[in-house]
């Protein structure tokens, strides 16, 4: 072999050596940025612990669905048996809820897919006046004539959630406030579609419904 063909040998195999460990160190960096943005951020009973390792984990481990991407950025408290208390501070991101991408969301307590809801209370200050969006499953069986219209709703997962959208005017120059809710899922929003951080604070426990 030339010394030039050695020359040429011995920089292919440099490049390719240098491709791989880049690889590796993007890969591992876009996995532990996903893992941190599926993260509770908060405080949780001891077996809503251990069910959250499983579901932080699960999570990791698989593509984000539409779904999944409105468990973001309190996911793993989704479908905890127990009380739950949080408190986290939330960058929005686009509404993933069809025909709503002009909005901007930061999801506070995960939907619940077990047939529970969350009762609490939230407590919040924004960067920006924001809506607090609480949604409930809704019963698609149930039609109406166009006089009774029909309530705010998207496809979600399987099925529709209704929407409640709930301004809160707090009465000062920040824009804050607290207010009970009950729901399969709360979170922060604005219609115009403004960019927004959130920190808030929610006391949450879910609950089966009687009817």
């Amino acid at each position: 072999m030339s010394q030039n063909n050695k020359t040429i040998g011995i920089v292919a195999t440099i490049a390719a050596i240098a491709t791989i460990m880049v690889s590796a160190t993007f890969f591992s960096a876009a996995t532990k940025v996903y893992a941190q943005t599926n993260s509770t951020g908060g405080k949780s009973t001891a077996a809503g612990n251990a069910t959250a390792a499983g579901n932080a984990t699960s999570t990791a481990a698989k593509p984000a669905s539409s779904s999944a991407s409105m468990q973001s950025p309190a996911a793993s408290a989704a479908n905890m048996s127990g009380p739950v208390d949080i408190q986290k501070t939330g960058v929005s991101n686009t509404d993933p809820l069809p025909g709503h991408s002009a909005h901007q969301l930061v999801m506070a307590l995960p939907p619940r897919s077990d047939g529970k809801v969350w009762v609490g209370t939230v407590t919040w200050t924004a960067s920006k006046p924001v809506e607090v969006v609480v949604l409930h499953t809704y019963n698609s069986s149930v039609t109406a004539d166009a006089a009774h219209g029909q309530p705010l709703i998207a496809p979600f997962g399987k099925g529709n959630v209704a929407i409640s959208l709930v301004k809160t005017p707090s009465g000062t120059p920040v824009a804050s406030g607290s207010m009970p809710f009950a729901g399969n899922a709360v979170a922060f929003h604005t219609l115009g579609g403004e960019k927004f951080v959130v920190t808030y604070t929610a006391d949450a426990t879910p609950k089966q419904l009687t009817k």
